[in-house]
């Protein structure tokens, strides 16, 4: 179970690694050498190296984004890395070559490597197809539908959208392949082309299939509209037949709060005697818990109980949880949150996956019910099931142990969390960032922001915000524009700030008098276009209070398109501006 990497890509990570500073040179090359990681065996032009041990032993996770190989993206010759371009194929478990499917034979030099590298600007998906073909080679209709397959699994539709076009110059498209084309069109191009595509199909292509395809762009754009004209087109031709256009109109009706549109899209279903499946039965329960109506969940379960057709997982009963919390029904929250357990694990035994995103909804619905015990509880499972956690899972740790009131725990566990070196989130932080100044402990957050600054962390635009949040609270509002000084300054002037904490700030310096803290911080607020009629008054409200003339604000107000209110005229004639 070895990783291959090219000559000139080993050297040039190496390469790489020694512009790097001393004692991160020293660690790498230490767990390599000491650990006996050196390449073994060369073959076509390629070591063999195994790679992937080392750099796991570093504590490196989603490798592809690790500064090491910045730039090296496309030296890497797994196979896998050829569908998707990148090295985040070493954060998965290694397979044996001999496993190698199709799209991998001719490698080194291989079509499907030479598509993967379309993701750079110098590449593309069309020239490297017509390279290929001017070197003699042959293409078959079935490789590149195998290739779009995994460009679109890998959520790249632009470079799969390119290469179909191409082999719709090439070969002729059944009506399922015409279904898979106007689905990338409609993510790359926008609904508008994908109708027009659609409405350019002949007749006879117009089937379940394509009509599905474009009932689900409607339900994607949540033009409802539209998705119930399409649906009633399903139903006129005879198409809707199955349970996923019924799922699909759920679905929409879910995200776009129509909660009471979906119990007659199941009625309609059972008329028809379509069989509903577990998404089926997860929206009708959702649509009942977002109505408040208990009697209706408990029915819709029982149903889902006594339906042997349908193979439920742990995620409807997560739902059921979450109901029976905030109806702060807490014995049925506990008793359905052990059947979503046993769920989960029968669900692991039958497919042997192991599903983390259950461990993750475990130990929320645990810290939510205040259950610290079983937090750590299912958090040791989770450990031993999967060796390396995500960022992700810490933050849901730590979060459900904020919520419970054990910061001790969630601060010992932050300090594991930087002891295994994930990829820098900041976002873990900000969980115990948060409930420091939550708690007033404002000393505490300020250690914290300072161990993140030396271990390395970056601190982002939202990092500043809340310590400002925090500094606001302690009425330290000179540090607070400091704070949001940072924040706007990491930002790169794109992200808006609180508009709670930009008038906290404005009316403290209001109250002060201080004109020039003011007008220092309304600087920054016009370089983002933050700016409207109260903040203009609130810094017109500092000149009154200073007895200063303010600099021609009427002006200012005109070229930011702000119009005064009458607040603000009578601000501007105490302040005898002209």
């Amino acid at each position: 179970m070895q990783r291959s990497i090219s000559l000139s890509g080993f050297l040039a990570a190496v390469i790489h690694i020694l512009h790097q500073p001393a004692a991160m040179r020293s660690l790498v090359f230490s767990a390599i050498t000491k650990r006996k990681y050196m390449p073994h065996s060369f073959h076509g032009g390629y070591l063999d190296i195994p790679l992937y041990s080392p750099l796991r032993s570093l504590g490196f996770r989603d490798i592809y984004s690790n500064w090491i190989f910045s730039g090296l993206n496309n030296l890497y010759q797994d196979r896998r890395v050829c569908e998707i371009g990148f090295f985040r194929v070493l954060s998965t478990v290694a397979v044996p070559a001999e496993e190698d499917k199709d799209h991998s034979k001719g490698l080194p030099d291989s079509l499907y490597r030479r598509i993967s590298r379309a993701v750079y600007p110098k590449h593309s998906v069309v020239a490297e197809l017509e390279t290929w073909i001017m070197e003699g080679r042959e293409v078959e209709k079935e490789d590149l539908k195998q290739i779009v397959k995994g460009l679109r699994k890998y959520n790249r539709p632009k470079e799969a959208l390119e290469m179909f076009e191409w082999m719709g110059q090439k070969f002729s498209f059944s009506s399922g392949e015409r279904a898979i084309h106007l689905d990338l069109i409609a993510k790359v191009c926008g609904i508008t082309s994908a109708e027009k595509y659609f409405t350019d199909l002949p007749d006879i292509e117009k089937n379940h299939k394509t009509y599905s395809v474009l009932l689900n762009c409607y339900v994607k754009e949540k033009n409802i509209e539209k998705a119930e004209a399409t649906m009633q087109k399903l139903k006129d031709l005879g198409f809707a037949k199955g349970s996923l256009p019924f799922n699909g109109m759920m679905s929409l009706y879910i995200n776009t709060e129509q909660f009471e549109k979906v119990p007659p899209v199941v009625w309609e279903m059972k008329k028809n005697r379509i069989s509903l499946n577990a998404y089926s039965y997860n929206f009708w329960i959702r649509s009942y818990t977002a109505l408040s109506d208990m009697d209706k969940v408990e029915d819709v379960l029982n149903e889902l109980q006594s339906d042997d057709n349908v193979d439920t997982d742990w995620t409807i009963y997560s739902t059921i949880v979450n109901f029976y919390i905030q109806a702060k029904d807490l014995d049925k929250a506990e008793s359905t949150l052990k059947e979503a357990e046993n769920k989960m694990k029968k669900m692991e035994a039958k497919r042997k996956r192991k599903q983390r995103a259950g461990y993750d909804h475990l130990i929320r619905l645990h810290g939510s019910l205040g259950n610290k015990d079983e937090v750590y509880r299912i958090w040791r499972s989770f450990e031993s099931a999967f060796p390396e956690m995500t960022n992700r899972s810490y933050m849901c740790l730590l979060s459900s142990l904020v919520g419970i009131g054990d910061i001790e725990g969630a601060e010992d566990f932050l300090k594991k969390w930087e002891s295994v070196k994930l990829f820098d989130d900041i976002r873990v932080s900000h969980v115990l960032l948060v409930a420091y100044l939550k708690n007033g402990w404002l000393p505490k957050a300020e250690v914290l922001l300072e161990r993140i600054i030396e271990n390395g962390g970056k601190p982002n635009a939202d990092t500043w915000e809340i310590l400002a949040e925090g500094y606001i609270q302690s009425g330290e509002f000179h540090k607070a524009m400091e704070a949001m000084t940072k924040s706007v300054s990491v930002g790169q002037n794109t992200l808006q700030p609180k508009f709670g904490n930009v008038v906290a700030i404005l009316k403290h310096f209001e109250k002060q008098g201080d004109v020039k803290s003011a007008e220092e911080f309304f600087k920054i607020l016009g370089g983002l276009k933050f700016v409207s009629t109260e903040i203009y008054n609130c810094l017109l409200r500092t000149y009154v209070h200073a007895g200063k003339v303010p600099p021609k604000i009427s002006d200012l107000m005109t070229e930011d398109n702000i119009r005064p209110d009458e607040e603000t005229d009578i601000l501007l004639k105490q302040t005898d501006d002209t």
